[in-house]
C-alpha cells in the first residue's frame, strides 16, 4: 500500500460526501456547504463543486471556505488528488495512490497552507493552478481534500479523522476534442428491457459515452408517440445537467408515468424519439425506438371470461330447449 491507513479509511467517507455533490448537483452550483464529523472533528466546507476555466500559460485562483464546527481548536491540512468516474451513475472515484490519469492537474497547483481554526471560525484557502503553456485543451479533474485534526495531536500518529474536500473541474481553452455518442436506448418495465410492455410505467434508459478529453453535459429529450403521430408525452433526459467526464459512460433514464400521462391507458405501438444536444457548438445526437403497449393479460381474462359466459350459455339453452320439449310431451 502506498499511502497511509488514514487515506484509506479517507477514501471510503468522501467517496460517500462527494456522490451527492456529483451525482445529483449542477457543477455551477457553488454555494451548497459540506460537512463531516468524525470523532467530534467537524468541518465544513463550500462550494462542493467547482468549475474553472483557463488558457494554456496562465495561473488561475480559487477559494475555499472552511468553518470548524467542532467544539475545539482544528489543524487543517490540504492535499490534492485525482479522481475518475467510478461506474455509470456518475460517482466519482478518486485516486489515492500515485496510479497516473491523464486529466491530472495536481502537479500544477501550488502546495497548500495549513490552517488553524478556533471553534467556529470560518477561513478561506486560496488554491493557485498554474496551467503550462504546453498543457492540451480539454478538461482536467482533481479534488481538494482537507483532514482537521487537533493541534496537540500532530505528528503523534495515525490520525482516523475523515476528510472532505472540493471537486475541481477545470477546463484549459482551446480546440478541445469533443465526441458524445448514445451506446443504448431502450424501454423496459419492472426492470425487464423489452419492446412489449402490458402498461405503464415505463422507463427508458440513456447511456452516453464521452470519447473526447472534455467533460460533458448532455441535455434533451424523449419525444413518445402513437401510432398516428401524436405525441403522448415529452420526458427530459439529464434535466439539470450532470457531467459525464471522458473516457466514461454515464446512464440516465426517463420515465412515462402518470406524472406525464395522468390517467390516460396506453394501447397499440408507440415510437420514442431521443435527441439531446452537447458541447460548445451544441452537437445533436439522437436515436429512437419503437414498443408496443397491450394488456395481454387484461385481455386473455376477457377471452377465457367469454369463452366460458359461451359455453355456460349454450348449457344453459339446451337445458331450456329440453325442459320446453318435456312440457310438451306432457300436454300430449
Amino acid at each position: 500500500m502506498k499511502k497511509s491507513t488514514t487515506f484509506a479509511i479517507t477514501g471510503i467517507t468522501l467517496s460517500t460526501l462527494v456522490f451527492g455533490l456529483f451525482s445529483t448537483t449542477h457543477v455551477n452550483a457553488v454555494n451548497t456547504i459540506t460537512t463531516t464529523n468524525t470523532s467530534g472533528q467537524a468541518l465544513e466546507i463550500g462550494p462542493p463543486v467547482i468549475n474553472l476555466r483557463a488558457d494554456p500559460g496562465t495561473t488561475i485562483k480559487t477559494t475555499i471556505s472552511l468553518r470548524d464546527i467542532s467544539p475545539t481548536s482544528l489543524l487543517v491540512t490540504g492535499e490534492i488528488d485525482d479522481f475518475v468516474a467510478n461506474g455509470e451513475s456518475g460517482i466519482p472515484k478518486i485516486i489515492l495512490d500515485d496510479t497516473p490519469s491523464a486529466y491530472s492537474f495536481k502537479s500544477w497547483v501550488t502546495p497548500l497552507t495549513a490552517l488553524t481554526l478556533k471553534p467556529k471560525e470560518i477561513k478561506s484557502l486560496t488554491v493557485a493552478i498554474n496551467v503550462p503553456k504546453t498543457a492540451s485543451p480539454g478538461g482536467y479533474f482533481g479534488i481538494v481534500r482537507f483532514t482537521g485534526t487537533p493541534p496537540d495531536l500532530s505528528g503523534t500518529g495515525v490520525s482516523l479523522a475523515a476528510s472532505l474536500g472540493s471537486l475541481i473541474l477545470l477546463t484549459v481553452n482551446g480546440q478541445a476534442k469533443e465526441n458524445l455518442s448514445v451506446v443504448e436506448f431502450s424501454a423496459s418495465h419492472d426492470s425487464k428491457t423489452g419492446t412489449l410492455f402490458e402498461a405503464a410505467p415505463i422507463v427508458f434508459t440513456e447511456r452516453f459515452k464521452n470519447s473526447g478529453n472534455i467533460q460533458e453535459e448532455p441535455a434533451g429529450l424523449v419525444t413518445v408517440k402513437d401510432m398516428f403521430g401524436n405525441v403522448v408525452a415529452t420526458l427530459g433526459v439529464n434535466q439539470p445537467t450532470t457531467d459525464i467526464l471522458p473516457n466514461s459512460i454515464r446512464k440516465y433514464e426517463s420515465s412515462l408515468d402518470s406524472t406525464n400521462i395522468g390517467n390516460k391507458i396506453l394501447f397499440g405501438l408507440y415510437h420514442a424519439d431521443l435527441s439531446a444536444t452537447y458541447g460548445a457548438n451544441k452537437q445533436i445526437i439522437t436515436s429512437s425506438l419503437t414498443f408496443w403497449v397491450i394488456p395481454y393479460t387484461l385481455i386473455a381474462i376477457i377471452i377465457a371470461a367469454l369463452v366460458v359466459a359461451f359455453f355456460v350459455l349454450r348449457m344453459l339453452i339446451r337445458r331450456y330447449n329440453r325442459y320446453i320439449l318435456a312440457q310438451a310431451k306432457k300436454r300430449k
